[in-house]
């Protein structure tokens, strides 16, 4: 066995015993076949120093003959990539947020051992500030991380991280990696698979985490220094992601109102509840459709009257799945279409912005979809950028996180335990909408 050999399997056997040792989760913890084969998928495609990809900046590459580089593409062309063995390290890499301050922008990449702050104002030439390390140094492979006001708020599921939060202030003027700690720590909870925080109330909603039965917990930031639990919503197996705001959509009934659209993975349902008295949570209603496997997460028309859902599991060889709903009546979803792909890649997080959809999906990359024509049970493919040269199969590997366009026009996409990438849409692909994003988003 040689030296490269010889580390390989010391990193996987280590990742290998972190992961066994965690503490019972959620979904994605070892206890579920989810969780054994998304952990053993990021193992078998971590790639350490000598083996990452190369970084690339100062230029942007078009895409060519359907290629940039190595990477199948259409109507995108990438500005840069920056290996995440040069921000921070570690073995793994799942979510990551935005952070605009001024004219400055930043991303916070989440490793499974901290939080990478990217300097991402020019596009081209992203610079890494430094790392906040996770509570005491635990690790985990699947990261959390969203922004109220100034402040980050991360935690991680599988591990007791509960919630770090940190001054974003402090990243202004930086010019060199530095090594930041945390301004407060939550420990009303261990673990949370993911966070959403409404911007417009300052509240922040924990899926799958050790409190509320793996619930929805529901957490006042306001004063992110005295975090305080203030409502609790166990109604459903689990809770896998939440995604919460002001409503503004056509059901006139509820405008104004904070509504809560719970989704329940192996639950098996989208909860569509009114979240605006923590003291009466009300649920509207309970939607499932054909076939579901694991719903996991979904993105909106912009005028709020269609959710397109992606299932994390029911991915087949006819086609990765896009469910879509009819949501004009908030008690009553009326199921669409299940639109479904050219690949069997998972479709993972989405997120829109105008009259744009940008999808990670796994081992298929970033796609962008058009969703003018949901209402027709259409969300046609315009643009892709796929991290993943060699295969375009079901599994739980590659691109886990994108985000809607910044200020810049580029569009962040994550790559587990390799890296951020970001590219920008061109041609048809380009849409009308980029980012700071609207509040509550």
């Amino acid at each position: 066995m040689d030296n490269r050999t010889r580390f390989v399997s010391v990193v996987l056997g280590t990742m290998a015993l972190a992961v066994t040792a965690a503490l019972p989760a959620s979904a994605h913890d070892m206890s579920t076949e989810e969780g054994r084969a998304e952990a053993a998928a990021v193992a078998r495609e971590y790639r350490p120093g000598w083996e990452a990809p190369a970084a690339i900046r100062g230029a942007a590459k078009p895409c060519v003959n359907g290629k940039i580089e190595k990477y199948p593409c259409k109507n995108v062309e990438l500005l840069s990539f920056t290996p995440q063995n040069s921000a921070g390290g570690s073995n793994s890499s799942s979510s990551m947020w935005e952070w605009a301050d001024g004219s400055e922008e930043y991303i916070l990449f989440g490793r499974d051992n901290g939080i990478s702050f990217i300097k991402v104002t020019d596009p081209l030439n992203p610079v890494y500030l430094g790392n906040l390390p996770s509570w005491k140094g635990v690790k985990a492979t699947w990261t959390d991380v969203r922004v109220y006001k100034n402040w980050l708020f991360t935690g991680k599921d599988s591990v007791n991280n509960g919630i770090q939060v940190f001054n974003l202030e402090k990243l202004r003027g930086v010019t060199s990696p530095q090594t930041f700690k945390e301004d407060a720590h939550y420990a009303g909870l261990t673990n949370s698979h993911t966070i959403w925080i409404n911007q417009k109330t300052g509240f922040l909603y924990a899926s799958g985490a050790s409190s509320c039965s793996k619930g929805l917990t529901i957490i006042d930031v306001k004063d992110p220094m005295n975090m305080k639990q203030v409502a609790c919503y166990a109604s459903e197996v689990y809770s896998h992601e939440a995604l919460v705001w002001n409503y503004d959509g056509p059901d006139t009934r509820y405008t104004g109102r904070e509504i809560a659209f719970n989704f329940t993975g192996q639950g098996h349902t989208v909860s569509i509840i009114d979240v605006t008295d923590k003291s009466n949570l009300k649920v509207l209603s309970k939607t499932t459709y054909t076939g579901a496997s694991f719903t996991h997460q979904g993105c909106f028309s912009p005028d709020m009257k269609f959710l397109s859902i992606n299932d994390e599991t029911a991915s087949t060889k006819g086609g990765s799945w896009n469910v879509l709903f009819n949501i004009e009546k908030l008690d009553a979803p009326k199921f669409t279409a299940n639109f479904k792909d050219g690949f069997e890649a998972i479709n993972h997080n989405c997120y829109t912005v105008g009259n744009r959809a940008y999808q990670a999906s796994y081992k298929a990359g970033m796609r962008i979809r058009d969703i003018t024509k949901i209402a027709s049970g259409q969300v046609p493919e315009l643009g892709y950028f796929d991290t993943e040269p060699n295969s375009d199969a079901s599994g739980f590997s590659h691109t886990w996180m994108v985000l809607r366009p910044l200020r810049s026009g580029a569009v962040p996409v994550g790559a587990m335990g390799i890296g951020l990438y970001l590219v920008k849409p061109t041609g048809e692909a380009v849409g009308t909408g980029t980012g700071p994003w609207p509040a509550g988003t």
